[in-house]
């Protein structure tokens, strides 16, 4: 992601304001998915994220240095799992209850890409509004489109990417609560060697002509974007403006 800011054919100020844009919206993104995390594993009966200080939206307690590294050197990250202890969870059964806290943290993803997918079209509007105005106004408004439109983007991308069944994304934890006792020790073993295959994927994409890892996450989060894109060309068409987005 930094090398395609820095690459891009824009002003050192423009691609300064994309950066920031960036990390402002993958801070919030990161953090809204920990924290649901937190939350609903303290709702489930287990106050261990309350007291590790997880139940909170202040991205410092969620950043994974690693993953935040990966994050901008190869376009794909993760944020510091949240822990709980699996012999506090009495809301439900225990399975039952791990379900619901690996779920937790991409369903926070789609609402919030699911709402901005609807301001998006909002705000361009807005923003064709303000041409004629200050520059300063005009550059409010790209601001605040670039802001939801990168908002939209990164929350349903992330989602995808964590419904992946490798470790340690939430599609691995929820899968391993499914998976029949009697194939239990063989998908544990071969869970060990999904780091291998992720990272190599990730590299593959990064420094290859092509990126599988990019095509599985786009697959996997385009029925999570249909009913929202939906919604979204109804908006676009009753204010009668373009679809392309103006930066």
């Amino acid at each position: 992601m930094l090398f395609d800011i820095l690459n891009l054919d824009i002003t050192m100020s423009e691609k300064i304001m994309y950066l920031t844009i960036m990390v402002m919206v993958l801070t919030f993104t990161f953090s809204i998915h920990e924290f649901m995390h937190a939350w609903v594993a303290e709702k489930m009966g287990d106050d261990t994220p309350r007291r590790q200080g997880r139940i909170t939206l202040n991205p410092m307690a969620h950043i994974d240095p690693l993953g935040t590294i990966m994050l901008f050197l190869a376009g794909f990250g993760w944020a510091k799992p949240v822990q709980y202890n699996p012999n506090n969870l009495k809301r439900f059964s225990r399975p039952t209850c791990e379900r619901y806290i690996s779920l937790a943290g991409v369903t926070a993803n789609f609402v919030v890409g699911f709402i901005a997918t609807l301001i998006v079209p909002l705000v361009r509007y807005w923003h064709i509004k303000t041409v004629g105005d200050s520059e300063t106004i005009q550059m409010i408004a790209s601001l605040v489109e670039m802001f939801f439109y990168f908002l939209r983007e990164y929350n349903f991308l992330f989602l995808a990417f964590n419904l992946l069944p490798i470790p340690p994304l939430d599609g691995y934890h929820f899968l391993s609560t499914i998976i029949p006792y009697k194939w239990r020790t063989t998908f544990d073993t071969l869970a060990q060697y999904s780091y291998f295959v992720f990272f190599v994927l990730i590299l593959l994409g990064r420094f290859g002509n092509h990126s599988l890892l990019s095509d599985l996450i786009n697959l996997v989060a385009k029925p999570f974007r249909f009913p929202a894109n939906e919604i979204g060309k109804m908006i676009y068409e009753a204010l009668g403006i373009p679809r392309r987005l103006r930066l």
